[in-house]
């Protein structure tokens, strides 16, 4: 998704963000102190229930393997490694339910909590997830199972920042020229690039605050958790992240992020 905001873009610093993530290191049993000393539990949410049929390949995507390891696979690892994240549910398509039982017991995932069974769309499979996350939690991570390349820094400082604003999305300022069209594809004006920036995952929120959005969603045509919030009329603070965060949708992709591990 592509839109604009108006200064409510963070940066973060590097540095910052590292060092809150070491805070949160040490043994397997305080690992998560210091996400628990923040506020309650942190979940993340990996919508994963995609046929890939753009992928053109006969292997459903999260099991598409890049060098050797399955998409999905690199995913969870990235969110298994993030001290600020306490668990994680997975939106499976019920046919693949055994194969992401296997693939956490191979890869020893211990913070996979459930294997959720997703709906026909995105939307559906979020909020099955939803349903499952006990009071317990207060901040939900909703991320891509396609997007494997997560920075766990700016994964921790999305949380953080989500804690402080009730909602946060990481993302990329756009770099090419855009063009706003009619349905005749007449271009009607050139958008200022400046203020667009590229949404991506993960896309944090407090609980109450995205479960209230969900159920409000009615028959809008909203692609992204973000702007079910925006439609509340919440604010939705942006963190820029990088442009290694791909999301993997075609055979191109595929060939790129192997370049790219």
């Amino acid at each position: 998704m592509i839109f604009a905001k108006k200064n409510r873009i963070s940066r973060g610093s590097p540095g910052q963000r590292h060092t809150a993530s070491r805070r949160a290191g040490g043994p397997p049993g305080q690992r998560h102190t210091a996400s628990r000393r923040a506020g309650g539990r942190t979940v993340a949410v990996v919508p994963a229930a995609g046929y890939g049929r753009r992928l053109g390949l006969r292997v459903k995507k999260p099991f598409v393997l890049l060098k050797g390891k399955p998409i999905i696979a690199h995913t969870l690892g990235a969110l298994e490694k993030c001290p600020a994240v306490d668990e994680i549910m997975i939106a499976s398509e019920r046919s693949c339910v055994g194969k992401f039982r296997n693939l956490v017991k191979r890869y020893r995932f211990r913070k996979v909590s459930g294997i959720i069974i997703g709906g026909k769309t995105r939307f559906e499979s979020v909020k099955n997830c939803l349903t499952k996350i006990g009071t317990s939690c207060d901040i939900v991570v909703v991320h891509d199972g396609a997007r494997p390349f997560i920075n766990g820094a700016a994964l921790s400082e999305s949380i953080k920042l989500a804690r402080k604003y009730g909602a946060c999305v990481v993302g990329v300022w756009e770099t090419d020229t855009v063009k706003l069209v009619d349905n005749g594809l007449v271009v009607k004006r050139t958008l200022d690039r400046t203020r667009i920036f590229r949404a991506e995952t993960p896309q944090v929120f407090r609980r109450d605050i995205i479960k209230r959005a969900y159920d409000l969603r009615g028959n809008s045509k909203i692609t992204d958790d973000a702007g079910l919030v925006e439609r509340m009329g919440k604010p939705v603070k942006v963190l820029v992240g990088n442009y290694r965060n791909i999301k993997i949708t075609t055979k191109e992709d595929i060939v790129l992020a192997e370049a790219l591990l």
